[in-house]
């Protein structure tokens, strides 16, 4: 049951509006499934959607709250697509923030010169990278596991999966991180050995 069905039982999800309820309350019912079809252009996990929708809803109320909202079905849309982005950016920022904390923790030898700090930026970039192009099961569970810091357990849990599986998709996902980065190394290094031969070439 969702929040909206909480606040105000209903018997049937007819698209009739309630005159009791109010605009936005009226407009989420007829819309909720557009919603959601919608979300799924940003998340892949149903729970993500879920989540969103919801928060969709009490920020779109909150603000009805204080004055009409001329066209609700609009303005619930751009409210889904503002609450979409700041999650998708909270969940990159604390990706990164992981990363930081694990390259702080690599020892650089007392260096500190601006082609050291402009590496470790580059490498927080690569890893990043990596793993965002996990394959989705497996990044959900790398996420949880290195930026939530949950246990293999509570991962299963919530995933509703095995504690092997976890483990085996934890397992994966290091590997081809590591693979990712050691390609993508190998690449770049080929690449400025084309570049300095080019540049041999030409004087």
């Amino acid at each position: 049951m969702n929040i909206l069905e909480q606040r105000a039982p209903i018997k049937d999800k007819s698209r009739v509006q309630n005159p009791v309820m109010s605009s936005v309350s009226n407009a989420f019912l007829e819309n909720m499934d557009f919603l959601k079809n919608y979300l799924k252009r940003f998340f892949s996990q149903n729970e993500d959607i879920e989540d969103v929708t919801q928060e969709v809803y009490l920020k779109a109320f909150q603000i009805e709250q204080k004055g009409s909202i001329d066209n609700p079905k609009a303005y619930l849309f751009r409210v889904a697509k503002n609450v979409a982005l700041n999650e998708l950016n909270r969940k990159s920022r604390q990706m990164t923030e992981y990363i930081e904390e694990r390259l702080a923790s690599i020892p650089l030898d007392g260096i500190d010169s601006p082609e050291d700090r402009l590496e470790a930026q580059q490498t927080i970039s690569l890893y990043c990278d990596a793993a965002h192009a996990l394959p989705k099961k497996c990044r959900r569970v790398f996420l949880l596991r290195k930026v939530n810091g949950m246990s293999h357990k509570e991962i299963a849990n919530h995933l509703g999966i095995t504690t092997s599986a976890v483990e085996k998709h934890l397992r994966n996902g290091a590997k081809r991180c590591k693979d990712y980065i050691r390609n993508a190394n190998h690449i770049g290094t080929q690449a400025n050995l084309k570049s300095q031969n080019n540049g041999s070439q030409c004087r």
